[in-house]
């Protein structure tokens, strides 16, 4: 009678202990993976060289860049299926970089049904801080868009990000790619969600070259796609390649 009443006990609490620690585990989910990401609102300026660069920036197209056009951010992308982090039915993608501090940037990005980046699918900003402006990087390759034969190194890590869904396929499509992120709390079509960018949010750096430049009618932000520690680029195209934001 004395070991029933001892295994009863028993098992009674490691079920409490079981309980508790599976509640804690969803709570360290939220905590972890669930972040605030409000402030990506134009504010401050960043140093780059001589050069000062403050407020929203557009991304310069292969089209505009080719016909000497102002930077709109908009560029055609027919959905083709390759890449699972894209809304379906998307034919346009906006991009631009604001800048939040002098040690902070938004990249943006919104998906479009139709090509002039007008019906929008859905959307996807991710800040950036810690940012530092480094060392010149000399005998850069100026032939394809007017960039600057000189860039600076420039670090920074991701701090959070957030997302939104117009529509239930593009919601259907972020919830898949993001999934890790969102842990047991998927996004709902409509409502904006923010989450930490990578798993290892302000651990993480990301090494790129900038450069900046005035020609008296825009402003240019020129950035080489960055990397990681040791696959930081080398050039304006190096990795993925590279892109011009204008305002």
């Amino acid at each position: 009678m004395k070991k029933i009443i001892f295994w009863t006990a028993l098992i009674s609490i490691l079920g409490l202990l079981i309980g508790a620690c599976s509640k804690r585990s969803a709570e360290d989910a939220t905590t972890a993976f669930v972040e605030s990401c409000d402030d990506t609102t134009a504010s401050g300026s960043i140093t780059i060289g001589s050069d000062t660069a403050s407020g929203t920036y557009l991304h310069l197209t292969s089209n505009e860049s080719y016909n000497s056009l102002p930077a709109t951010g908009c560029s055609q992308s027919a959905y083709d299926g390759t890449d699972p982090t894209l809304p379906p039915g998307h034919n346009s993608i906006l991009r631009k970089k604001i800048i939040t501090s002098s040690t902070s940037f938004v990249d943006h990005v919104s998906y479009y049904s139709d090509t002039a980046c007008t019906s929008r699918l859905g959307y996807l900003e991710k800040r950036y801080s810690n940012l530092s402006v480094g060392d010149t990087v000399s005998g850069l390759d100026n032939s394809s868009g007017g960039r600057p034969t000189s860039g600076y190194r420039v670090t920074y890590k991701p701090e959070c990000a957030k997302i939104m869904a117009d529509t239930d396929a593009a919601m259907v499509t972020f919830n898949t790619a993001y999934a890790a992120f969102f842990h047991i709390y998927p996004m709902t079509t409509g409502t904006e969600k923010a989450f930490c960018e990578t798993w290892a949010c302000q651990v993480q750096t990301y090494y790129s070259i900038w450069g900046a430049g005035d020609n008296g009618t825009t402003f240019s932000i020129y950035q080489a796609m960055g990397g990681s520690a040791g696959y930081d680029p080398s050039d304006w195209d190096a990795n993925s390649g590279g892109m011009t934001f204008q305002k």
